[in-house]
């Protein structure tokens, strides 16, 4: 998946998820590119992602401020959420099964990549990647 579509699919799960809340400010293009360690030019795939939340509602942009998430919007349920991991979910016990990679070793590989990531994102938990 291109990192522009990835970036776009979290940032629409922290908006309907409610992590990040009405009102929010979100980083700049270069802060945002910055976070995630991403080449300068990549700032274009920014920019983009932000236009495409404008367009969709999610977020307005304020002149001189930033670029917010708007108010009131709906929130995912957490069985949404869930529906929303599942295909993912899905392909990695497909792969593990493949692989014939034991039920006990998935879990384990998740709870250690869980960890990997919380350590890496314990500040910003809807906008760092891996």
């Amino acid at each position: 998946m291109p990192l522009y579509r990835q970036i776009l699919h979290q940032l629409r799960q922290c908006i309907a998820s409610g992590q990040l809340s009405s009102g929010t400010q979100l980083p700049s293009v270069r802060d945002f590119s910055q976070q995630l360690h991403v080449k300068p030019l990549t700032i274009l795939i920014f920019s983009e992602v932000f236009q495409l939340l404008e367009r969709e509602e999610l977020v307005e942009s304020r002149p001189r401020l930033g670029i917010f998430v708007k108010p009131d919007l709906p929130k995912i349920s957490e069985n949404e959420k869930r529906q929303s991991l599942m295909p993912a979910v899905k392909q990695l016990v497909t792969e593990a099964r493949h692989l014939c990679i034991e039920q006990t070793e998935v879990e384990k590989m998740v709870r250690d990549q869980f960890k990997k990531i919380h350590a890496k994102t314990e500040n910003t938990p809807c906008m760092s990647y891996p």
